[in-house]
């Protein structure tokens, strides 16, 4: 009753010709996903090689969408072959198969995966007008094609199980639910285009204006981020994370003074709005208030005294006012509550170097190396350990690690000379 615009996906032919579902607008498009695994699915391959010609004549396109994984491409091709195939014969994508995959849990209440096989007839306007689940019927898709419903009383008419009026009004998807689940997902793309229906069809609907900010914000499209952010703040001043991520957005702009006072908005509407402290807390760090930045940093910690980011912030801080011991306590325990932290690991092993503790220096950063392969400067500060403790072969191959990792490493490179030949 209410047709969903289909996603915009590339896939790739055997030969990597590139097709777009936007391409073909103007035409209908039947999106069919098999498998080579599934008796039916062959048999749909021979029924719409048969009809194909027909199809291409009454303005249908086939897409036929391969599953199987891409170490299969080849039996795919022999079987493309086998049959003869003319139409396209598409191979998905990772990302392809989840976004049409989540589109088709919320199609239904039943929020099940998508089979195999499945098809989507989507009409010249781009809209996903009918699913068919399971085998297809050749002869009910051609009747479909002219029958197409072209207004909501047309497509309610067809949609109803039997003659008669739908007395409970319109119906309407709740798109904001689309948005959510593809922000969720971490298809953002995917994200900012349902929310964008949401906000065309209801320009006051405040949670899309903010979802829409923090996504730009995510992407780095800052004009974007802060429009959004400031219409959702204007329609729910009460929102404290739109204040918290316009914040961020003007800081991110370079606008200091903009977001401090945002942040301060979002710790007025939400005294315990732990994220906004620790960016108010940051943001006063960079500009050297180092007073400001500790009271609101102690402040999110007593709310959230397992937050191991609020900790490095604190040894952080610490460290650079030179209180090594309370640097080492808040440090460690960062480590302790995140044992994977290449930043509060590193640090600490570079507070330990300073304070003359090698040997502790020279475990927290192998650590690091271990945890974290690709951490640069880790293998810099261990080899400078190594030198220090008489070392210099240990110092040598940690370097030459790393340039195995990073080959234009230049500082890597220039403490291999300063070491000299073996």
């Amino acid at each position: 009753i209410d047709p969903l615009p289909a996603p915009e996906i590339t896939l790739r032919d055997f030969e990597g010709r590139a097709y777009t579902l936007s391409s073909f607008r103007g035409r209908n498009v039947l999106l069919n996903f098999w498998d080579t695994r599934t008796p039916f699915c062959q048999l749909e391959l021979e029924q719409f090689q048969r009809r194909y010609s027909n199809w291409l004549g009454r303005g249908l396109q086939l897409l036929a969408v391969n599953v199987n994984a891409a170490s299969e491409t080849e039996i795919v091709r022999g079987l493309a072959r086998e049959k003869g195939l003319t139409f396209p014969v598409l191979l998905a994508s990772e990302d392809m198969l989840g976004i049409c995959n989540l589109l088709y849990r919320y199609l239904f209440d039943r929020r099940r995966n998508l089979g195999i096989p499945t098809s989507f007839l989507i009409d010249g306007k781009g809209l996903i007008v009918k699913v068919y689940q399971g085998p297809l019927n050749p002869a009910s898709l051609e009747e479909d094609l002219g029958r197409n419903p072209q207004n909501y009383r047309e497509r309610e008419s067809r949609a109803l199980p039997f003659p008669g009026k739908f007395y409970a009004g319109e119906f309407h998807r709740f798109l904001f639910t689309y948005g959510v689940a593809f922000f969720r997902a971490g298809y953002y793309d995917e994200a900012i285009v349902w929310f964008q229906q949401v906000i065309s069809k209801y320009p006051e609907y405040a949670a899309a204006y903010y979802n829409l900010g923090t996504l730009y914000l995510s992407k780095g499209l800052l004009p974007q981020a802060e429009e959004h952010l400031r219409r959702a703040t204007e329609l729910r001043p009460m929102d404290a994370s739109a204040w918290n991520n316009l914040g961020m957005t003007a800081a991110q702009e370079g606008h200091k003074e903009e977001a401090v006072e945002y942040f301060q908005e979002a710790i007025r509407q939400n005294p315990q709005h732990v994220i906004a402290l620790e960016n108010l807390g940051k943001l006063y760090h960079d500009q050297g208030r180092s007073e400001d930045a500790e009271k609101n940093f102690d402040r999110a910690l007593s709310i959230d005294p397992q937050n191991p980011e609020i900790n490095y912030d604190l040894g952080m801080l610490f460290a650079q006012q030179d209180d090594t011991e309370q640097a080492r306590v808040y440090l460690q325990k960062a480590v302790e509550l995140r044992p994977i932290y290449p930043d509060a690991l590193n640090n600490l092993g570079v507070l330990n170097i300073r304070t003359g503790k090698l040997s502790d220096a020279q475990s927290v950063l192998e650590e690091c190396i271990r945890v974290a392969p690709g951490f640069d400067v880790a293998y810099l500060n261990l080899a400078k350990v190594y030198v220090a403790t008489g070392k210099p072969d240990k110092a040598r191959g940690i370097l030459l690690k790393l340039l195995e990792i990073r080959p234009g490493n230049q500082a890597a490179q220039q403490a291999l000379q300063e070491l000299g030949p073996k």
